[in-house]
């Protein structure tokens, strides 16, 4: 059985640059909606890059025999581009990112289910969701990278409505991960639950009057804000003239973002990215201003900037500029009664722009502890930054956002 070092040597003898991206996944899947499903899974793929004189090649599989050929049948039909250059290695500091295997996940997953049917005697549950994996990565390549690492993650989600006497309230959505088992937050998930069945339990009221000002969670951030900005702040997209963002403009003086792939327990943390390069922390906007677009090896090359080892990828595509874990910090502290939880529809922004208008199924008034219905939010990006006025709360964890509740003017909410 051909193996990646065998694939790289007989790449290089025959003149390529080549790069081998290998995934193994051992994954326990539980899912309960109408039927119950539980699987196994394993899977392992390798992605094989090959350049050479700027042209490019590339093929995937789930085995390494024929992948060379056809990567280089690939090749002969790629257009010259003196960019493509793979990179050399650089030092690594390894996170510990592997807390359990996957046997320990499974036994947490028993434990989960039984939370799952506590919460299945508070609301409606219409689906959940357990997960537990572990897996590998493991990057190759002809200029001297040679990295490996190991990753657990487990997930828990749940989709519930709400019954009172006159209606149902829409879909809510929840879910807790964690690389580590042990901090997997879900007393705090139970308790998210009750407050909602708590507001949910009387009948929603139409908002009467148009808001500028409301306050966002964490949740409802990570939905809208993180997929505006993640395309934003792509040096790909801002060298293509495909983002509202100019580098140095000034956006709010009360801001800061960072892309964190080195936070211990986050999802998207990582040692090094998708080509084999130490991640690095990035301040993208500081005290307010544009300071940097994440890139990777061939956009940093092509646009002349700083290489900030941003690549995700998966086995079957070839490297891409992605955020990691975004961290929001705000200087200011306020404080608003009408809170978003949820919106959808942002896939019909215009990501160029940045201008949205996504509908907001969650949303309630804290001091009155009612529920609004049919609300809507629009506005843009720049605005929705530019109206950060203060935070509420501590900091959270939601997906690949690190960030308080953020009281937020400039978008209109009706």
């Amino acid at each position: 059985m051909t193996d990646i070092y065998t694939v790289i040597q007989r790449a290089k003898d025959l003149g390529y640059s080549a790069e081998v991206f290998m995934a193994e996944l051992n994954e326990i899947q539980i899912k309960r909606e109408k039927q119950y499903q539980n699987m196994h899974i394993f899977d392992r793929g390798y992605g094989l890059r090959i350049i050479k004189d700027g042209k490019l090649g590339f093929a995937y599989g789930n085995k390494l025999d024929n992948l060379l050929d056809l990567a280089i049948d690939s090749l002969k039909a790629s257009k010259e581009d003196k960019f493509n250059v793979l990179p050399s290695p650089e030092k690594i500091n390894k996170m510990n990112l592997k807390s359990f295997d996957i046997s320990e996940g499974e036994e947490k997953i028993k434990e989960l289910i039984n939370y799952g049917n506590e919460i299945r005697e508070l609301v409606n549950v219409i689906s959940e969701y357990y997960d537990a994996l572990n897996l590998k990565i493991k990057i190759v390549n002809t200029e001297g990278i040679d990295v490996e690492e190991d990753r657990s993650l487990i997930i828990f989600s749940i989709t519930y409505n709400i019954r009172n006497d006159s209606e149902i309230s829409p879909e809510i959505y929840e879910y807790k991960a964690s690389r580590d088992i042990k901090q997997l937050e879900i007393e705090k998930l139970k308790d998210k639950i009750a407050l909602m069945k708590e507001i949910y339990g009387s009948k929603r009221e139409k908002l009467e009057k148009k808001l500028t000002s409301v306050k966002f969670t964490t949740k409802a951030l990570a939905e809208l804000l993180v997929p505006l900005f993640s395309s934003s702040i792509s040096l790909e997209n801002y060298y293509r003239g495909k983002t509202p963002f100019k580098e140095g403009e000034i956006i709010n003086p009360n801001l800061e973002i960072i892309d964190n792939p080195l936070m211990p327990n986050a999802l998207y943390s990582r040692s090094f990215d998708a080509e084999g390069l130490p991640s690095k922390i990035n301040i993208l906007i500081k005290e307010g201003k544009v300071v940097k677009f994440l890139s990777n090896t061939y956009w940093s090359l092509k646009a002349g900037k700083e290489n900030t080892h941003s690549s995700l990828r998966s086995y079957s595509t070839l490297p891409f500029i992605s955020v990691s874990n975004l961290e929001v910090n705000v200087k200011e502290n306020s404080e608003n009664e009408i809170v978003i939880d949820q919106v959808q529809g942002v896939h019909t922004s215009d990501f160029d722009t940045g201008e949205f208008s996504v509908v907001a199924p969650i949303v309630w008034n804290e001091k009155e502890g009612k529920a609004y219905r049919e609300v809507t939010v629009s506005g843009s990006l720049k605005e929705l930054l530019k109206g950060i006025e203060g935070k509420s709360g501590e900091k959270e964890l939601y997906g690949n956002l690190y960030s308080p509740s953020l009281i937020i003017k400039g978008v209109n909410v009706l």
